[in-house]
Order: structure tokens, then C-alpha cells, then sequence
């Protein structure tokens, strides 16, 4: 029983080298679709063609490869670039009579950008050649430190059909190392094309990467968040009810309309996203690289690019402007990689591990590429050192899943994870492998939907547990620390507000425990010093020579001391404080409630006159103290009377 294989094949070449006509040698298919392409004998859109390979080695696999075939004219490179975002195996086309060319080299860099590592080099038109062997070891001289230095070069010859099985097999070599097309569950679908059929509505048209699409599934157009429905899917003309990641997939999707310069919708340069996969960003931070290379006739491939320069961006089938600025440096020179930002100037969905073309903004010249280290940047603290190591790690490990997640712990410290998920070319199973590990060493700890540094968050909560404890050095007579002045002295370092309450949760595993609104050692026993015991003392002195008739708290609490005494006489329940100017001893309350009830019990019900004459004090006294009396339960008021509440 066979194993099938999906991958993605896509051309590259000058002009007239013959890609079109290789393609249709090796399928069967002609991929210029348009009467103009025919006329002109030019490729100017992409082309599409389907090939099926057999490895007839003990594992008998098949390969399906989806064919892109990209123009080679210096005018369509935009469309060239379009083409080769998802391509999995490179077939790079030299003309043996014509050798390289300047689109050989441009397409070579824009291959090194896009990071594809598998290659054949077909050496067309062989049968034209005057000393093949020449013409392959200039091919071999051109390729030299580049990429395509080890790639296997196949003369062929589209007419004749000369070398087209050795190519065929040489394709087979390539991809029998190659592993299968990654399937992280985050579908992503670059649309090169959108039309309408009648009685269907829209299709469009793109490599698949990153997941599986099914019949029935919801998808999202990004960057204009429009929700679509996938009624039907094809891949190479028939109908399937499920597209795998490296297959050319055909979508119908009858709520989206296509875009016209009057109306938007989904158009070449779209991204079709699964229906959760977030939203896009207009700040990307990359890691640029140009090469030492000068592409003939381009002269911005030898100039420097200074920082703030206007650049176009290619990323999958799509393209838009920004603005680039170097983290490290004031310019780029050939042959250099450095950080930078790109500000763009309309939002993109992209993830971490992206690569992108970049070009100049006249569109005339390939001036370097970039891999996305962070995919939805902030424009502040541009070149900080936090910043700056996190990028340098990620720069130097893109593909190591958990130099990705500890380099945002140790930026970011607070980290929430779902969002962290929808950016990382990973499934949710191998992050959540990776975090429990981290979470294992110590490294990391879980706070609800959050993953946080451990050396932060126990940072976090001794320094929120020294501030209690410098709380009561400082004011020894006190309960301990208000909630609300904590909050204030720690929010700067919690970058989710939300995160409060779980801090002072687990403040207990310090020894800080919460009493209502204050937060307190365990061990901790409020203690008066010399200056305010005294004060407490001529408080109660001061009440206890007039119970029912005290002086206000104004005269009782004249200065720091007595008001700091006051309140803590308050705390301790030593007295009461029937409104914010009647304090009396709690003793003396106590006994004017028995003083009261026995008066209602013994005559039935009584006025607050009654009351205030029987007790001997004053209106400002009785009132509120009734009225706390009622509050309690002691006492229901009817009318103008009270009684006793039995």
C-alpha cells in the first residue's frame, strides 16, 4: 500500500527561460490560462498545474505536488512573490542557451528569504546548448554560497523531452528527505485567486498550510475580519470534503463577495484564517537580512537602507507599504542581518516564524528579507534592552518552541496564553507540552489564563509581603495594611490589573492574611507606643467623667497623637462611635441600652424625649444612640415611639 505525500512545487527563473513549458512537459498541463499569456507567449499571472510522483523505493510513496508556476518578467515580480509564499520544493529554471540572468538572481534571493531549503535546477533547453557542459558548470559557478550550491542540476529539454525522467526522479531524491507538511491545527490560506461561478458564488484559491479545512467549517477573511462558510472544497478539480496543509484547495464561499475597486471582499493579497485565529497587527519586529549579492540592474541592492525608509512588504499572496526602523543600527548594508520594525500601514495577520520579501517602495528592487520574531509588537520601548534580548533569542532560535515561550516570560513576564498560542506556528498540544515543562522546572508558574515568570511573580509577592510587614514597623498601633494603598504601590508591576486579587490570595502562603479591607501579618499584635498610650488614656479619662455628655471628637483628638489613639480606642472596641462627632465608651453605651430597655419594658413604649430625660443626657446623644439601638435590633421605632424588641 502506498504513501501519499502533499507538497507544494513552485518555479523560478529569468524570462523565456522556459518555466511554463517545463511545466507542461512534466504535467501535461499548460499553466498560462490567459489568451494573453498565449498571444505573448509571457507568463504574467500565476499558473497552476498538478503532478504525481512515485518513489519506488520500499516505501512506494506518491507524491501529489500542487504547481505554482510564477512569471519571470522583472515587471510581475509582485506576482512571482505571490506565488512562492507556501511552496515546499523550489524547480529553478536556467536556460542552457541564455545561463543566468538578472531574474535568476533576484528570484534566487527572494527563494533564500522565504527559507526554502529544497531545490532542483532544471537547465532547460539543452538541445540548444553548444557545450552543455559549460553551460552546467556556469550554472554550478553562479549558484556558489548561495542556497542552491548543493541543489542537483537537470539538463532537460521541453521540446525533446530529453532529461524529463531524470528530473522527475531527482524531484522524487529531494522530497523523500523532506518531512510532511506541517499540521499545527491553525488553517492558513493565502487567497492568489477570487471569482465567481454561477449558482455558487465565490471561489477562491490558495495553498493550504498550518491545518485542515473540512466542509462545513467557518473561516475568517483577514485583515477585514469578514466571516465566511466553506460550503464545498476542491483540490485539483475534485471535490473533497476535507483539505490537508500542502494542497492547492479550492474554497467555495458563497457570504463573500469579490473586490472590485467599488466594493470590498476577498481578492488576491487575503488571508483565509480559521474562525478563532485572532486578529492583525499593524507592527511586526523581524529579524532583516540582506545578501552580499548585487541583483544586476538593481541599485538599491548595493545601497545602504537607512532607518524610517518607505518599503513594500510581501507576506504570503499580498503586499502593502510600511515603514521600516532599525533597532540596532541607523542603516542595513548588503550582507548584513539586523532587528528592525516594520510600522505597516494597514494591519496583517501574521505569525512568529513568517518570512517576508522585502522590497523598495518604487517596487523596482528586492532589497533584503525577514523573519517575524514577534508578530504583534508594541511601537513603545523600541530599543530597550528587554526588547533587544528578547528578539536577539528568538533570532537565534526561531524554530525552538521554548526559547519562543521563556523569551516572552522574561520580557513580558505575564504572558496570556491563549493569545500567545494564536501566534505561534506550534498546535496548542506542543505548547501545553512545553509549558508544563516549564512549569515543572520552576521556570514558569499558572495564574488562571496566564502563564507568569516564577522568579517575577515571587518577586511580586515579597515585595507586596515586605510591604505589610514596613506597614506595621511604621504604624505598630494600626490593623495592618489598607487593600486599596497595597494596590496603589504595586500596579505599576502588575502588567493585569485583574491580577490583584490572586496576589493577595496567595499572599497567604507568606503569612499575610486579609481581615475585611486589611491585610496583616498572622503573628502580627497592633501595640501602642509611649506618646499614644498616653493619649488613649486621657481619652478614656475624658469619658469616663461625663458618659452620657461627652465632648466632640474635635476636642477629644486635637493632634496626631490623641487621633491615632481615638482610633485605635475605635478598633479595640474600647469605644463607640454613634456618628463621626459622638464618641462614647462602650461601657457606657452597654449601660444606656439596659438603661433604655428596662424603661420600655417597664412603661410599654417612650418618645426619644422620654428616653433623653430618663438617661439625663442631651439630643445630640439620644438620637443617634436610639438609632444604633434600632439598627441592632434592640429598639423598633413606630411613629414618634419606641418599644423593646422582645
Amino acid at each position: 500500500m502506498s504513501n501519499e505525500r502533499r507538497y507544494i512545487l513552485g518555479t523560478a527563473g529569468h524570462i523565456d527561460h522556459g518555466k511554463s513549458s517545463l511545466v507542461k512537459a512534466l504535467t501535461g498541463t499548460d499553466p498560462d490560462r490567459l489568451p494573453e499569456e498565449q498571444r505573448r507567449g509571457v507568463t504574467i499571472e500565476l499558473g497552476f498545474a498538478h503532478l504525481s510522483l512515485r518513489d519506488d523505493s520500499e516505501a512506494e510513496t506518491v507524491f501529489e505536488l500542487g504547481i505554482v508556476d510564477v512569471p519571470g518578467h522583472a515587471d510581475f515580480v509582485n506576482n512571482m512573490v505571490a506565488g512562492v509564499g507556501g511552496m515546499d520544493i523550489a524547480l529553478f529554471v536556467v536556460a542552457a542557451d541564455d545561463g543566468w540572468m538578472p531574474q535568476s538572481e533576484e528570484h534566487l534571493h527572494i527563494l533564500t528569504f522565504l527559507g526554502v531549503e529544497r531545490c532542483v535546477v532544471a537547465l532547460t533547453k539543452s538541445d540548444l546548448a553548444e557545450d552543455l557542459d559549460f553551460s552546467i558548470e556556469f550554472v554550478r559557478d553562479s549558484l556558489r554560497d548561495t542556497i542552491l550550491e548543493n541543489a542537483p542540476i537537470v539538463p532537460v529539454s521541453s521540446l525533446t523531452g530529453e532529461g524529463i525522467e531524470q528530473l522527475r526522479t531527482a524531484l522524487c531524491s529531494q522530497l523523500v528527505s523532506a518531512p510532511p507538511v506541517a499540521d499545527f491545527g491553525k488553517p492558513l490560506l493565502p487567497v492568489d485567486r477570487a471569482f465567481s461561478v454561477k449558482g455558487l458564488g465565490t471561489v477562491v484559491t490558495g495553498t493550504l498550510s498550518g491545518g485542515t479545512l473540512v466542509v462545513g467549517d467557518d473561516v475568517s477573511l483577514q485583515p477585514d475580519g469578514l466571516a465566511a462558510h466553506v460550503r464545498t472544497i476542491q483540490n485539483d478539480s475534485q471535490s473533497v470534503e476535507v483539505a490537508h496543509p500542502g494542497m492547492r484547495t479550492a474554497l467555495n464561499l458563497p457570504e463573500l463577495q469579490v473586490s472590485a475597486r467599488d466594493r470590498s471582499g476577498v481578492g488576491r493579497g487575503g488571508l483565509l484564517t480559521g474562525s478563532q485565529a485572532g486578529t492583525p497587527a499593524d507592527t511586526v519586529n523581524i529579524s532583516m537580512r540582506r545578501l552580499s549579492r548585487e541583483i544586476p540592474g538593481q541599485l538599491a541592492t548595493r545601497r545602504d537602507l537607512p532607518s524610517g525608509r518607505r518599503v513594500r512588504v510581501h507576506h504570503g499572496s499580498g503586499s502593502t507599504g510600511a515603514r521600516i526602523y532599525f533597532i540596532e543600527g541607523r542603516s542595513i548594508s548588503a550582507g548584513q542581518t539586523m532587528l528592525a520594525q516594520l510600522r505597516l500601514d494597514e494591519p496583517r495577520f501574521m505569525m512568529v516564524g513568517d518570512h517576508v520579501v522585502l522590497r523598495d517602495w518604487s517596487g523596482e528592487a528586492t532589497v533584503g528579507g525577514a523573519l517575524v520574531l514577534d508578530a504583534d509588537a508594541s511601537r513603545r520601548r523600541l530599543r530597550n534592552e528587554e526588547q533587544v534580548r528578547f528578539l536577539r533569542q528568538r533570532a537565534e532560535a526561531p524554530d525552538d518552541l521554548s526559547v519562543l515561550l521563556t523569551s516572552a516570560l522574561e520580557r513580558d513576564s505575564l504572558v496570556e496564553l491563549a493569545g500567545l498560542k494564536l501566534r505561534l506556528r506550534f498546535s496548542d498540544g506542543e505548547i501545553d507540552e512545553v509549558v508544563e515543562k516549564l512549569l515543572a522546572e520552576g521556570v514558569a508558574c499558572e495564574l488562571g489564563s496566564h502563564l507568569a515568570a516564577a522568579t517575577w511573580w515571587e518577586g511580586l509577592l515579597t515585595r507586596a509581603a515586605g510591604l505589610v510587614a514596613d506597614y506595621h514597623r511604621k504604624n505598630a498601633d494600626l490593623p495592618g495594611l489598607h487593600l486599596e494603598d497595597l494596590r496603589q504601590s504595586v500596579q505599576d508591576g502588575l502588567p493585569d490589573p485583574g491580577l490583584f486579587d490572586l496576589m493577595v490570595e496567595h499572599l497567604g502562603e507568606l503569612g499575610i492574611i486579609q481581615q475585611g479591607t486589611i491585610l496583616a501579618e498572622e503573628s502580627f499584635a497592633p501595640a501602642l507606643s509611649d506618646d499614644i498610650r498616653a493619649a488613649a488614656e486621657k481619652i478614656e479619662q475624658t469619658l469616663r467623667r461625663e458618659p452620657l455628655s461627652p465632648p466632640g471628637r474635635a476636642e477629644l483628638a486635637t493632634g496626631t497623637s490623641s487621633q491615632r489613639a481615638l482610633s485605635f480606642l475605635i478598633r479595640g472596641g474600647i469605644v463607640t462611635e454613634l456618628t463621626d462627632k459622638v464618641i462614647i465608651l462602650t461601657q457606657s453605651y452597654d449601660q444606656a441600652c439596659e438603661q433604655i430597655l428596662d424603661f420600655l419594658q417597664s412603661q410599654g413604649q417612650a418618645t426619644a424625649s422620654d428616653l433623653r430625660q430618663h438617661l439625663a443626657t442631651s439630643r445630640r446623644v439620644i438620637m443617634p444612640l436610639l438609632e444604633r439601638m434600632d439598627a441592632e435590633g434592640k429598639t423598633r421605632r413606630n411613629g414618634d415611639y419606641r418599644t423593646a424588641v422582645s
